[in-house]
């Protein structure tokens, strides 16, 4: 993992997710997930902070809303998605349904998500 600038602290590792709850298609998608995450320079630091934790294994998703950042990271990150989607018009929220509905049925013919259908 040398050279990669994503770990900006010493001793910082990565370590694919692997919750008990989920299966493995899941925990696959939440290290992805989470690895975007950290790496997307307009991701809010917060946000980068919290996947490096639970990627690094110092936070366990059960444990992400008792820690005082993990809980303000996802507040203040769902906060701002929800002024983003009210302030959508409702043509451009439309689209966006639309393209998740197809992401879905593209991952179900895939064999991925069959079982996430959007609303």
């Amino acid at each position: 993992m040398t050279g990669n600038s994503a770990f900006t602290n010493p001793g910082d590792r990565e370590y694919p997710i692997e919750e008990r709850d989920l299966a493995e298609e899941q925990n696959e998608h939440l290290t992805s997930a989470l690895r975007t995450v950290r790496d997307n320079p307009k991701a809010p630091s917060e946000l980068q902070d919290l996947a490096r934790k639970l990627l690094g294994g110092r936070l366990e998703l059960k444990d992400v809303l008792d820690d005082p950042s993990g809980y303000r990271a996802l507040t203040d990150g769902l906060a701002g998605m929800r002024e983003s989607w009210r302030s959508m018009a409702p043509e451009d929220r439309q689209a966006v349904r639309a393209r998740v509905e197809e992401k879905a049925v593209e991952a179900e013919a895939d064999g991925v998500g069959a079982t996430y259908r959007p609303r």
